[in-house]
């Protein structure tokens, strides 16, 4: 007897990539990520210095996974001569004014 599993497609929206407006704080290893419709969101990274170069860089521009909370900074190889990819975490930091 052979059992069959229907798998069904579905889309898990965390699982896109999304352009967003990056701002880095070394010094707090905190970086902001802005969605295009200005939704702010912090997150901590103990590579904040290469990530706040890469983002200057690339005039802050990026795109995230909220799925696997990864960041892509196009060019960031020419900036710090490291990886484009930074693994961000949840901050539990309040937003600033």
């Amino acid at each position: 007897m052979t059992m069959s599993y229907e798998r069904t497609a579905t889309t898990d929206q965390r699982e896109e990539w999304v352009d967003v407006t990056v701002t880095a704080l070394p010094h707090l290893h905190l970086v902001r990520l802005t969605a295009s419709d200005g939704d702010v969101q912090e997150y901590l990274t103990p590579e904040a210095d290469d990530l706040a170069a890469a983002a200057e860089h690339t005039a802050g521009t990026a795109q995230w996974c909220a799925k696997y909370r990864q960041l892509l900074v196009p060019g960031a190889t020419a900036a710090t001569g490291r990886h484009p990819f930074f693994k961000l975490h949840p901050s539990s930091l309040p937003l600033s004014a």
